[in-house]
């Protein structure tokens, strides 16, 4: 009976350890995916400014980038 008892605790140790290693690369991950996004928002914002300055090119292309 001890034996059983010390197997499903140390089953149980094991699943709480992949758990918290699961999270926290999911956490990871979510932070590596904000951090692109604001990334990428940036770059939008960029090039809507350059658009916005330059009237040199095609009033399509700006109007497609400005929205």
């Amino acid at each position: 009976m001890e034996e059983e008892v010390a197997r499903v605790v140390e089953q149980a140790k094991e699943l709480q350890e992949t758990a918290a290693s699961l999270i926290a690369k999911s956490s990871h991950d979510e932070q590596s995916l904000r951090q692109k996004a604001l990334s990428l928002e940036s770059s939008v914002r960029r090039c809507r400014t350059l658009l916005n300055r330059n009237n040199r090119l095609a009033p399509k292309l700006v109007a497609k980038a400005i929205n």
